[in-house]
């Protein structure tokens, strides 16, 4: 009715000088982009929360190694036996939980790359996610290291892995949209 200028009526007159409906949907639209712009920096800041644990979790790896003289982060089955069990431990935990942290950041950057598919940045979303936010590769525990119970470690170790229960012979969603969809 504010646009609509064939109707007279006072009231309408007086709201039309005053109101301007497209200057409230910019606003609208103002607000709207603001709120996804705040909702992707806090979900990259989660990721540099989780690759800032990973960091820091990789000193303690690399301090532990530096006390047991292996000087290296890959630890062979040939290191562990010069080890005493205090080392093994302290090894087996720190990499358990620098694998945790990698998880975390893995998780965090699949949900950035959602949160910014939704948002519309469909070309090359996965490439430039992936390419800000590089995650190292988890480390491998030798066989011959051991396997120990922590009663202090969270609620981590008690958790369930779920496996895929079809194996997949074809690529997934974003495969069909970087080589078929709609701006091919």
């Amino acid at each position: 009715m504010v646009k609509s200028t064939e109707k007279n009526n006072l009231y309408l007159e007086q709201i039309r000088e005053s109101h301007d409906p497209s200057m409230q949907l910019k606003t609208l639209e103002d607000e709207l982009k603001q709120t996804m712009g705040k909702a992707l920096g806090k979900q990259g800041e989660k990721i540099n929360r989780a690759l800032l644990l990973v960091l820091e979790e990789r000193k303690k790896i690399e301090t532990i190694l530096s006390r047991s003289s292996t000087d290296k982060l890959c630890i062979n089955d040939d290191d562990v036996p010069r080890m005493n069990e205090e080392t093994k431990k302290d090894i087996y935990f720190a990499v358990e939980r620098y694998n945790r942290y990698i998880k975390d950041a893995e998780k965090a950057r699949w949900e950035l790359l959602v949160h910014r598919q939704a948002i519309g940045f469909i070309t090359q979303n996965h490439r430039f996610v992936h390419d800000t936010f590089p995650i190292p590769d988890k480390i491998k525990l030798p066989n011959n290291l051991g396997a120990f119970q922590n009663s202090t470690d969270d609620k981590a170790s008690k958790k369930i892995e779920l496996k895929e229960a079809v194996s997949r012979n074809f690529g997934d969603q974003l495969d069909w949209w970087e080589k078929i969809g709609r701006w091919r």
